[in-house]
């Protein structure tokens, strides 16, 4: 355990080393606002989800649930931090990935997104990108193949895409069939111009974006500069310093980066402190460790 936390330490230090001499740019304001809509709905089964780990927010206060509720406030806390709108806007934009696949970084989305769909005053938009190897359209049971990527190609519009959940705060993005095109997809302007719209139209979301691991697919890379905050997921035991380092160079684009470590074992069930978060963020001196004792 020591030696996973040593190695989010390690990489936290090379994030505040890398921004050492940067400032931050802030892009122009546009204030344009819109309102959200949906296609067709979605009704995720309890069981189903259970299956995979995931638990819905309810009534009943579980162990799972308070972790992504820290994790949660943590991130709108860098919303509330934004000194413009524009910046506040992009913190709403949050991409979730990791090294290797496997490490749990679709588990750590969906548990987000279900966080945020239940708050009081916010809602979410789970998008996956992940067109080669989409965990998260087998978890929710998504019987179609049309996603983001027929809107960046024109064949589709947005409003056609998006699934309501029964959840009423949380609406899906798939992500659509892969290809040899698609790197030059999301990597387009066709991207920059739909990560734009979504944050104006959707002023009330905060959009999580599941996202292919960044030792596997260039897709990270290229989304890095359109997203406000990124959570790196690190599998405890697994993940490599080498891999770490690799994949934070690949998204030093992003402003704000934090540390996740998942799948953590010791004092497992004694208290909801099983993920070991960190926070780094440009112009700060130092990351924050936001649980104390991980299981």
């Amino acid at each position: 355990m020591a030696e996973s936390i040593g190695l989010i330490e390690r990489a936290a230090a090379l994030l505040r080393q890398r921004d050492a001499n940067e400032s931050a740019a802030l892009p122009p304001t546009d204030g344009e606002a819109g309102t959200s809509d949906s296609g067709p709905e979605l009704v995720l089964d309890r069981g189903r989800l259970a299956n995979y780990g995931i638990t819905m927010p309810s009534s009943a206060r579980s162990r799972t649930v308070e972790e992504f509720r820290l994790v949660k406030r943590n991130l709108m806390t860098q919303f509330s931090h934004g000194v413009s709108s524009e910046d506040q806007r992009s913190s709403r934009l949050i991409m979730v990935t990791s090294a290797r696949p496997g490490e749990g970084k679709t588990f750590i989305s969906l548990n987000l997104a279900l966080a945020f769909a239940s708050e009081r005053d916010v809602k979410a938009l789970l998008v996956d990108v992940d067109t080669q190897h989409s965990t998260l359209r087998t978890i929710l049971g998504i019987s179609g193949q049309e996603g983001i990527v027929d809107v960046l190609a024109g064949n589709r519009e947005l409003s056609e895409m998006l699934i309501q959940t029964n959840v009423p705060n949380l609406m899906i993005l798939p992500a659509g069939r892969g290809g040899p095109h698609v790197p030059e997809l999301f990597s387009s302007n066709r991207m920059a111009i739909l990560m734009a719209q979504m944050t104006r139209r959707f002023a009330d979301h905060y959009i999580i974006i599941d996202t292919p691991p960044c030792m596997a697919s260039s897709d990270a890379a290229a989304l890095a500069p359109l997203v406000g905050q990124i959570v790196f997921i690190v599998e405890a035991h697994h993940t490599q310093q080498v891999e770490i380092e690799a994949s934070l160079s690949m998204l030093s684009a992003c402003p704000r980066i934090s540390l996740l470590l998942n799948k953590t074992n010791a004092m497992a069930g004694e208290h909801f402190g099983s993920y070991q978060y960190y926070y780094y963020s440009q112009g700060r001196e130092s990351d924050v460790l936001r649980s104390e004792n991980p299981a």
